[in-house]
């Protein structure tokens, strides 16, 4: 604390030491423990399924748009403000990944495209290499072993002709995060991963030619040509499709009331399209029959049901597809989220090893949310920032005011200065105390003219034999004649007392005082966050 508060009354050491335990609290619940709360009531689905001695159960975290930022996101803020933006994102990141993964302990993690905000954008290999570095240092994995698998998206390879995005985005891609097509198995279930922006771009050659899908020749190793080798060989187990941009659905469509705002709908703009053509949907439908299909890019989340040309392999008539909520808080939506698949198949004998899937269900998935990030600051920091700003303010305006005064503190108008006169009188009463002098003591100086301040290192006399010292002022001989130069200083300078600090400079004390404690707790959460 600042040294006027030595001799500062009771109340105001609780009023700065309340603020500061409360912002403390206010702090590490906000900033560690929340997210912890808000994932309590996130379960996997099959918890409330019956128990199966013969069941095997994959569970499958998948996580949409994280996007993290970079200095081109926000190109019309100034240097300190990409900076602060890009660390408190990245902040909320790794605490949402770090509660995330600790709670729900999958077996496997699907990230379902645009994983860098400008992975499209031209830069230099190295600083690629340090903005997917940066990736894998906020998503990092405790168990190295969990497989991973990421799908592209339009911020990660760029969609259409763009001279800002680079040519060599595909290959980065590669290198980095794996191949644009491909399947795996999962739990007996068959998991497609489509390079929805290569099949848009190939979409759009396609119906400019007037060709059907039926008789486009496909670009090879493209996403059509790909959907097509998988779909010519039959599959018994249920298929689920991830696609980083949604499928088609109509203008009406609803999402369901768990979407914060509108629905999707199709549009397209520079280096991004909203959904599929309808071509495109249909051909996916038709050919892979997918059971269910996860999408990601529209931030928000959806759930809507397409119909199909024909029964899937899991005997269903219709798709799910669910649109994941963005991991990020900085995707325009207050509550950030992700999905939680839990894939079952059974064994029906102990010495075989053949997996079926369930029947039914073998398809499980529930949305989790994370803490609003952005309530938080707006209201809950920013209201208790005010409250404790005026409350210091307040305190400290009290303190001002002549206390020991009574007749004075009657006064309508209050000074936050104190007066020359009474600065005077002070000055006067410290000098007689300091040289021993009493109040009735004769003397020949001007009573009306301060004392002296210099004097020499040994006792001189003056010209009335008293030694002089005074802070205030300054004596001087000329043509003969002792004059006297007063240093007119506020009281606050002369009395260290609590009640002559002025107004502004115990406010600012008082805010410092306050706001470190808190900002440490901050800065040791933040730093846990990150290394722990």
């Amino acid at each position: 604390m600042s040294s006027y508060q030595h001799n500062s009354p009771l109340s105001h050491v609780m009023v700065v030491n309340g603020l500061r335990a409360a912002w403390i609290i206010v702090v590490l619940w906000y900033e560690v423990y929340t997210f912890d709360h808000v994932l309590y009531d996130c379960q996997w689905p099959d918890i409330y399924q019956p128990d199966a001695p013969n069941a095997r159960i994959a569970r499958v975290l998948v996580v949409a748009d994280p996007q993290i930022v970079d200095y081109r996101s926000y190109p019309m803020r100034n240097s300190l403000m990409k900076a602060l933006g890009q660390f408190i994102i990245d902040l909320n990141l790794r605490r949402s990944w770090h509660s995330t993964i600790n709670r729900v302990q999958p077996h496997a993690v699907v990230f379902l495209g645009d994983l860098m905000d400008n992975g499209r954008a031209t830069m230099s290999n190295s600083e690629y290499d340090a903005y997917a570095a940066r990736f894998f240092d906020i998503f990092k994995l405790r168990d190295l072993s969990m497989p991973t698998f990421f799908l592209p998206g339009n911020h990660d390879l760029g969609l259409g002709e763009e001279v800002s995005f680079s040519l060599e985005a595909r290959t980065r891609y590669t290198s980095h995060f794996g191949p644009w097509n491909h399947k795996t198995t999962i739990g007996n279930h068959t998991v497609l991963f489509i390079d929805a922006v290569a099949l848009v771009e190939e979409d759009v050659v396609r119906a400019d030619r007037g060709y059907s899908y039926d008789n486009w020749p496909a670009v090879a190793g493209g996403s059509v040509d790909f959907v097509k080798r998988f779909a010519a060989h039959e599959h018994a187990s249920p298929v689920v499709l991830f696609t980083h941009i949604p499928l088609a659905r109509p203008l009406d469509a609803d999402c369901g009331p768990l979407r914060e705002r509108g629905t999707i709908r199709q549009g397209h703009g520079l280096g991004y399209q909203n959904t599929l053509s309808n071509e495109a949907s249909q051909f996916l439908l038709r050919l892979l029959g997918p059971s269910l299909i996860l999408s990601g890019d529209d931030h928000d989340y959806c759930e809507y049901s397409h119909p199909l040309p024909f029964p899937s392999a899991s005997g269903s008539t219709a798709a799910r597809e669910i649109t994941v909520k963005s991991f990020s808080m900085a995707m325009g939506i207050r509550r950030p989220g992700f999905q939680l698949l839990s894939l079952i198949s059974t064994v029906p004998a102990i010495e075989t090893l053949t997996q079926l899937p369930n029947s039914p269900p073998s398809l499980l998935d529930t949305p989790c949310f994370l803490p609003d990030q952005l309530g938080i600051y707006l209201n809950v920091y920013l209201p208790f920032i005010l409250l404790s700003v005026l409350s210091l303010l307040a305190f400290n305006i009290y303190r001002t005011l002549p206390g020991d005064n009574k007749r004075a503190q009657r006064q309508p108008e209050v000074s936050l200065l104190p007066s020359h006169s009474s600065c005077r009188a002070n000055n006067d009463e410290l000098y007689r105390r300091s040289v021993g002098q009493s109040d009735t003591e004769d003397t020949d100086e001007d009573p009306m003219l301060p004392l002296p301040v210099t004097k020499p290192a040994g006792p001189v006399h003056s010209l009335r034999g008293r030694s002089s010292s005074s802070p205030n002022s300054w004596a001087f001989y000329l043509l003969g004649q002792r004059r006297r130069i007063l240093l007119s200083l506020p009281c606050s300078m002369t009395n260290r007392g609590v009640h002559e600090v002025g107004l502004l400079r115990g406010f600012f004390s008082d805010v410092v005082d306050v706001a470190w404690p808190p900002l440490l707790a901050f800065c040791i959460a933040a730093w846990c966050t990150t290394h722990v």
